[in-house]
């Protein structure tokens, strides 16, 4: 029981309004519980002149390359961070979708276009700046993906990314805390690592009929992250007794001040790396609290390790002389290195529109509040209860399409979301998108200013159809056994401004996908691993900045095509493996004084 302190926030007048107290109880967590840590920010040694390495980020990757790095005692480690600490509001599952525009987030938004995103208005785009970074706000789901998403990486000239040999590395992570999961699959997960990984709490009444309905239709319940993805699931999460489990939980706090050797320090923004243009390589980072601030410098005897995600990351390459000549002579920035920084951006795409009904229900909104301030409180004494999660279900499916010519991989995500017993909607995730977009720096201020990103959603062909046909998979279920025997029928209502078209028709659900159609928080690409021969490559197989000597990326951006599921374990793979690259490369070769 670790919130007990949260329930004198918990203002005497809920009697009155229930909304308002939710509200009020959010926004009084978000600034009791956001002061700065004094224990974690203790610094227990003397600091370095020189470090042997630089972590540029506490995301996903960073907090991961940043403990196992400093697993050698002699390596001194410096972890830096643009955002503060991890709040506890932010541990609560329940408030997931409150945490969005807030302080820990970079409130990124894409360049308007024609195809998606309420179309000509831009989509948002939340990226974590926080300790943990977008894990300390995402929606907390295990997914791996699949073992082809490797293997074709293997196929395409990236030496050791093949399914067998990654792997090891999602279990080394894992603590997987389901018992009946871990007999199920034994050479699948791993029950020893940093990250708990937990079943999700609790599947509502109108889950359950859902589920029964994809059963019927051949969707067998499954875990998803073992042999087979097609089915359906009940989702694993990052959830450890009703707690957020970010990569910081994980990762950082149960070594931080134990291990002397590693450093860390947050609200400190990383504005440049520090290359020899004469030797092309990166010795060290210039930061700042602040644009007017004064500068400060860190060195690195080893690397500078770039895990700031797949915006930041480019952001900070470009401004540091590595990227397309074209956009750095553009903003006035001497080419040290000619790389496709930026490029490859894409993201899983997603939309909402397919709703069940059972019958009209007119909820009174206060009684709905009343009962999640109750929950909340309840929470807060057990941890348990619905904020201890996202929502009452958290099922989805891995459905394919005919688009996808292997008979046993999906191409398309069906995820539930109910909104009480009496209704439900399907949400449709693009796995496999083609198209592609790009990312260019702020040419007011390339530094601090937001980048400029055209994400280039719905341009390639068939994304739109395929999303189209994920659509009527998920209308399906209403023509199983199950949705008649429960009663729930097809919600036939248009959604405007596609009411003028005929419901249910491709044109229907074409005009529905590009207006309400929204990113789904999976970007990758834009430093891209791939072979010497690849032009787009940003990265070598070993994550190593071609050209420069010194420097990796290790964060989603390296990865060349995006997982067929969420990629926070996916990224947490990639920072687990590069970190046992960067091990080879310095305590297990010999060193080479002659040529």
């Amino acid at each position: 029981m670790i919130l007990p302190s949260l329930l004198p926030f918990i203002p005497t007048w809920c009697a009155a309004n229930y909304c308002a107290c939710m509200a009020t109880i959010f926004s009084s967590l978000m600034w009791v519980f956001w002061p700065e840590d004094i224990e974690f920010n203790k610094q227990t040694k003397i600091e370095p002149i020189y470090y042997d390495f630089i972590v540029v980020g506490a995301g996903s990757a960073g907090c991961v390359v940043a403990n196992r790095l400093s697993e050698i005692k002699e390596w001194n480690v410096l972890l830096l961070e643009a955002g503060g600490e991890q709040p506890i509001v932010a541990d609560i599952p329940g408030f997931v979708y409150q945490l969005g525009k807030t302080a820990i987030d970079w409130n990124y938004t894409t360049q308007a276009e024609a195809e998606s995103c309420l179309i000509n208005k831009g989509c948002n785009l939340p990226r974590g700046k926080v300790m943990g970074g977008s894990s300390s706000h995402n929606t907390m789901m295990y997914v791996r993906g699949n073992a082809e998403d490797y293997n074709n990486l293997a196929r395409k000239g990236n030496t050791g990314w093949s399914y067998q040999e990654i792997l090891p590395y999602f279990k080394k992570s894992e603590d997987n805390t389901d018992p009946e999961i871990v007999r199920q699959n034994p050479g699948y997960h791993g029950t020893k690592g940093y990250l708990t990984v937990s079943k999700y709490p609790f599947l509502s009444p109108a889950g359950r009929k859902v589920e029964e309905a994809f059963n019927e239709l051949g969707y067998a319940t499954k875990d998803i992250n073992a042999k087979s993805q097609l089915g359906i699931t009940n989702a694993q999460a990052t959830i450890d007794n009703g707690v957020r489990e970010s990569a910081n939980a994980a990762f950082i706090r149960p070594i931080r001040g134990l291990r002397h050797n590693l450093i860390v320090k947050n609200k400190i923004y990383v504005t440049k790396i520090l290359i020899d243009p004469v030797t092309r390589r990166a010795y060290g980072v210039e930061c700042k609290s602040s644009p007017t601030g004064t500068p400060q410098y860190f060195l690195a005897k080893k690397e500078v390790i770039v895990s700031a995600g797949a915006i930041n990351s480019p952001r900070l390459l470009m401004v540091s002389g590595v990227g397309p000549t074209e956009e750095l002579s553009r903003n006035r920035i001497r080419v040290i290195q000619n790389l496709s920084v930026g490029r490859n951006f894409h993201d899983h795409f997603a939309a909402i529109g397919v709703s069940g009904i059972r019958k009209k229900v007119s909820l009174d909104n206060d009684v709905e509040c009343k009962e999640k301030v109750g929950n909340f409180t309840y929470y807060a004494i057990t941890q348990k209860g619905t904020f201890s999660a996202v929502g009452p279900a958290f099922l989805a499916a891995y459905v394919r399409t005919e688009f996808e010519k292997n008979m046993n991989i999906p191409d398309t995500q069906l995820n539930l979301i109910v909104s009480d017993e009496n209704k439900f909607s399907i949400m449709t995730v693009l796995l496999t998108p083609n198209s592609r977009g790009y990312i260019k720096l702020n040419t007011t201020d390339p530094v601090w200013g937001s980048p400029l990103i055209y994400p280039g959603y719905l341009t390639a062909e068939p994304d739109l159809k395929r999303i189209i046909q994920g659509i009527r998979i998920g209308l399906s279920v209403f023509n199983t056994a199950a949705m008649k025997k429960y009663q729930f029928r097809l919600d036939d209502t248009p959604m405007p401004p596609c009411h003028m078209i005929l419901f249910n028709s491709d044109a229907y659900w074409t005009c529905v996908v590009r207006y309400f159609g929204f990113p789904f928080h999976h970007i990758v690409g834009t430093c891209k691993m791939g072979p010497q021969e690849d032009a787009e490559a940003v990265v070598d197989p070993r994550l190593r900045v071609y050209g420069i000597q010194g420097l990796r990326v290790i964060d989603a951006s390296v990865i060349s095509v995006v997982p067929r599921g969420n990629t926070n374990a996916p990224v947490m793979m990639f920072a687990e493996k590069g970190s046992d690259m960067i091990k080879e490369d310095y305590l297990f070769r010999e060193p080479c004084f002659f040529k």
